[in-house]
């Protein structure tokens, strides 16, 4: 019985990353056009849609067996407008669920998937935004989002962590806080045991489906950091700051 468990999960991720990599392409090809027809703002229509497909596709793994997922504090996230969201970043799914629980969620995209033949148009549509843009102009579309009230989504690691590795935050989330004084909404996020991992081939199946589990903290102030302090120092203690906060969840898990 374990290993056709083993077996069904093996094949049914297969298919998921197939619904992904390219049912995804057929569906912007569907989706970019259908949206732009109706009147309104295609943008924030555009970012709902998404909104709601990753939550359907992540219903699907669930009734799927392939994970099982429990979520403290999810009204924070579906009610978060104009805050950034700053989570660790475990597996690659971790952008599918906060995604998928954030009616209107900003990301910064990687150019591969900005210029992509198929999602590209998506992505613009979208209003996400990519990630070769200059400084300044990438700070200044961060900041006009936030005030639209998106919530913009942040790995301050910049990628994923691999298992036992101690958490390596980047300096770039901090500043782009401070420059745009944002709220920011800390997310830990964990993966028992792990999966998608950085390093680590899909087909590689967990003995039993994993939990993911979201502990949605409390709103956090960037201003507060720059109180009597330049903003190089405010980033150095934010950075500080989420350092420990992660340690010291990650550490009673």
């Amino acid at each position: 019985m374990r290993w056709l468990d083993i077996g069904w999960r093996a094949s049914a991720t297969g298919f998921a990353f197939l619904c992904i990599f390219f049912g995804g392409g057929v569906l912007a090809l569907v989706l970019q056009p259908v949206l732009a027809l109706f009147p309104g703002d295609r943008r924030d229509r555009t970012q709902r849609a998404i909104h709601h497909l990753f939550g359907i596709y992540l219903k699907g793994l669930q009734l799927g067996g392939l994970l099982r997922l429990e979520i403290e504090g999810i009204d924070k996230l579906s009610e978060a407008q104009g805050c950034m969201v700053v989570a660790n970043h475990p597996s690659l799914l971790d952008v599918v669920i906060l995604m998928s629980l954030i009616p209107r969620a900003q990301c910064i995209v990687k150019h591969q998937l900005w210029d992509h033949r198929f999602l590209g148009k998506l992505m613009r549509q979208a209003g996400y935004i990519s990630n070769s843009l200059p400084a300044e102009e990438m700070i200044a579309a961060c900041s006009a989002s936030l005030a639209a009230g998106e919530s913009l989504i942040i790995f301050p690691e910049g990628t994923r962590t691999r298992p036992g590795q101690k958490l390596v935050l980047q300096r770039g989330f901090a500043h782009l806080a401070t420059m745009t004084s944002a709220r920011i909404l800390p997310v830990v996020i964990t993966c028992d045991p792990p999966t998608l991992v950085k390093g680590e081939p899909w087909w590689q199946i967990p003995p039993h489906p994993p939990l993911f589990r979201l502990v949605v903290g409390e709103e956090l102030e960037t201003d507060s950091f720059l109180q009597n302090t330049n903003r190089s120092l405010a980033a150095r203690h934010l950075v500080s700051h989420f350092g420990r906060y992660f340690e010291e969840r990650l550490e009673n898990v």
